[in-house]
């Protein structure tokens, strides 16, 4: 991130020095709450940590995978302490941003939950991750409350997924059920994965227009376990190696669009209900995309028509060589026209 803050400034002429910018690690492992205990103690014992907290005209967080809900607790709870300002009468009110790089919010894979060959599950503290499966269980419960405590206090959130990822599914990288104009939400593609092929284009479009604010009908939900990574690859990791990740996070802060109004920012996160299911409706995907192309229509959006004729034309020339992609294409079919 300090990298990433560096070359960002450097594209506008600005310049950093080194003591400007304060590093602050915070490591520690175990399950959620007893984590954001152990790393607020590590922070408050730490006077030059928490002076450079609360002093800071620029906050920006990095987390990853379970340090997201982990995160993001932890600034709710600085939040609610005063250790960070965020109130408007304050004059010197900081800008806060969060990048949670394939973050687990609504769980890993259902599917992982009965595979004996993964002993990384085995632990407290990854059992712990299923529980986020289900938002009425108490830890899922809790980490909605930070996350509106965060929300509601201007902080702007940027999610993305690594497509190819082996533990956490898209719609879970992305807080599908979450709705806020504070949240921001991509994906990540490596380089040897990439394909300008229509499954790629419409995860890319279903972002799009979640980052507009409008319903995706449950597209990612139902694409995110075509896309999963081998169970003995590396998507999960990758992802917080690549610069372009945090630099998104960054502009995404520095560089709201006009939209986000300071009443968007303070508005209300919606927290609709979500529970992970292990196998979801085949036929729910026509629909959604049906869903999908009738809401557009009817706004007339001319852009997001255009890129509707797209989607179309890439589906036509779209030559899936996996069972699931085949199976997205033809679950795809009866809606050509609708396309």
């Amino acid at each position: 991130m300090n990298l990433a803050l560096k070359e960002y400034l450097q594209t506008h002429g600005k310049h950093l020095d080194s003591e400007d910018v304060t590093l602050i690690p915070l490591e520690g492992e175990g399950k959620v709450l007893d984590r954001v205990e152990m790393l607020h103690q590590n922070l408050i014992r730490n006077h030059a940590w928490r002076r450079a907290l609360h002093e800071a005209d620029l906050v920006l967080v990095a987390t990853h995978s379970q340090g997201t809900p982990t995160s993001v607790l932890l600034l709710a709870r600085w939040i609610e302490q005063g250790l960070l300002r965020v109130t408007e009468d304050d004059s010197q009110m900081q800008r806060i941003g969060v990048l949670a790089m394939a973050g687990i919010s609504h769980g890993p894979f259902p599917f992982l939950k009965g595979n004996l060959a993964l002993r990384w599950f085995e632990t407290e503290a990854a059992r712990e991750l299923f529980e986020f499966m289900d938002s009425e269980s108490r830890i899922a419960k809790k980490y909605q409350e930070g996350l509106r405590t965060v929300l509601i206090s201007g902080v702007r959130l940027t999610c993305v997924a690594s497509l190819e990822d082996q533990v956490v599914p898209l719609y879970s990288a992305i807080m599908t059920s979450i709705h806020h104009p504070s949240i921001v939400r991509a994906v990540y593609i490596d380089s040897e994965s990439y394909k300008n092929d229509f499954l790629i284009n419409l995860i890319s479009f279903a972002l799009r227009l979640r980052n507009a604010g409008v319903n995706d009908h449950g597209i990612l939900e139902h694409l995110s376990e075509v896309v999963a990574g081998s169970i003995y690859g590396n998507g999960h990791s990758t992802i917080y190696d690549e610069r372009e990740v945090y630099l998104l996070s960054i502009r995404s802060l520095l560089e709201p669009p006009a939209s986000l109004t300071p009443e968007a920012v303070k508005s209300d996160p919606i927290l609709n209900p979500f529970k992970a299911k292990q196998r979801l409706n085949p036929f729910y995907l026509p629909w959604g995309m049906r869903g999908i192309a009738d809401e557009i229509m009817a706004r007339g959006d001319q852009v997001l028509i255009k890129e509707l004729e797209r989607l179309m034309r890439l589906y036509n020339k779209w030559d899936p060589v996996t069972k699931g992609m085949k199976e997205i294409k033809f679950r795809l079919e009866p809606i050509r026209s609708k396309l």
